[in-house]
């Protein structure tokens, strides 16, 4: 009786073998893969020359999609590589984990961002229509016979482009092909504020026909209410000041 129950009592007391977690320098390395693959092609395209064939594979290597598949495999790798396990003598071990256990991280990963992925599609496929229906032209069209300061103008066209495409990309390059011939061969100071006005007028009225809205608003777990009150409201703000700024610059150029 005394022999079970000193047993009993050392088994509870025993400290259970628990799995440690990734280790950090490994999750960041993870993150900078694809980053790092992107850095060479963008150096192998500047400074290697096009038969190169270290330039070639570097380049390869370099496509956002490769990039993306060669951190994911990396990230798989690690998740498989032995973690510590500390058992009651203080002593720490690695074992493999078992395909299982790589099987049910990956789920649920998943599980938390298959939702993100659909509505971003969504709202990629929702701009693309946009795009298609020809508004961005007519916008175009309507701002070319406009008769107001060139950075105001190239705010308010990348402002309405980004809103009604849901591409703060497309905003910033019409609004530049349309404006960019106002400001002639001047260049300086008022060439650069307008950059900075069309930059900031893509980030306005970000709203739920942009991928980024979703994007923010599921990751913390808003409502659309509140997205609103916080994406949409900051992104605006940010906008509006960019414009501030570069109308205040503009009197001294």
């Amino acid at each position: 009786m005394s022999d079970a129950s000193g047993t009993s009592g050392a088994r509870a007391g025993a400290e259970v073998p628990r799995r440690t977690g990734v280790p950090t320098g490994l999750a960041v390395a993870a993150v900078l893969v694809p980053v790092v693959l992107m850095l060479l092609r963008t150096l192998a395209e500047t400074v290697l020359d096009e038969s190169s064939g270290l330039g070639a594979a570097l380049v390869f290597a370099g496509e956002p999609l490769v990039a993306m598949l060669a951190g994911f495999v990396f990230a798989l790798g690690v998740t498989m590589v032995g973690s510590a396990r500390t058992g009651g003598s203080g002593r720490s071990g690695h074992s493999a984990r078992s395909g299982e256990e790589t099987r049910a991280s990956l789920t649920d990963s998943l599980k938390s961002i298959a939702a993100i992925l659909l509505i971003i599609g969504g709202g990629g496929a929702f701009k693309q229509v946009l795009q298609d229906s020809g508004i961005g032209d007519a916008i175009a069209s309507a701002a070319e016979g406009a008769h107001i300061n060139v950075i105001l103008l190239g705010w308010l066209i990348a402002l309405l482009l980004s809103l009604t495409t849901g591409s703060a990309t497309v905003g910033i390059v019409s609004a530049t092909g349309i404006v960019a011939p106002l400001i002639g061969d001047g260049g300086g100071l008022e060439a650069s504020l307008l950059v900075v006005a069309i930059g900031a007028g893509s980030l306005g009225l970000n709203y739920v026909n942009h991928a980024g809205f979703w994007l923010v608003k599921e990751s913390f777990g808003m409502d659309l209410t509140q997205a609103t009150k916080t994406q949409t409201a900051v992104q605006t703000l940010v906008s509006v000041l960019g414009l501030a700024m570069a109308l205040l610059l503009s009197v001294f150029a």
